[in-house]
C-alpha cells in the first residue's frame, strides 16, 4: 500500500512538471511571435530607422493591415527593452 502512494506521488510530480513545462514553452512562443511581428514591421517600414524598404506602393497598401503592427513597433521603441533579457526571464533561473 506504502509504494502505492510513493509511486503516485511520483506520477503526480511529473504532471506538474509536464504542465509546467507547456507553460513555459507557450510564453517564450508568445514572445516570438511577438518578435517576429516587430521584426516584420521593421521589415515593411524600415525607412524610419534607415533601412533599405519595400516599395512605396507595397507599403502603403499594407498601411491599413498594420496598425497594430505599427503600435506594437511604437511600444516596443518607448520602452525599448534588451530582447535578450526578455528571453532570459521567460526562461527561468536554473
Amino acid at each position: 500500500m506504502k509504494m502505492g502512494r510513493i509511486w503516485q506521488k511520483v506520477l503526480d510530480f511529473f504532471k506538474d512538471l509536464q504542465i509546467i513545462n507547456r507553460n513555459k514553452a507557450t510564453e517564450l512562443l508568445e514572445f516570438e511571435v511577438m518578435e517576429l511581428e516587430n521584426i516584420f514591421s521593421l521589415l515593411l517600414f524600415g525607412s524610419f530607422t534607415g533601412m533599405p524598404s519595400p516599395p512605396a506602393h507595397i507599403t502603403l497598401q499594407l498601411l491599413p493591415l498594420m496598425e497594430r503592427e505599427l503600435k506594437l513597433m511604437f511600444n516596443r521603441i518607448g520602452v525599448a527593452h534588451d530582447a535578450l533579457a526578455e528571453v532570459v526571464s521567460i526562461l527561468g533561473e536554473p
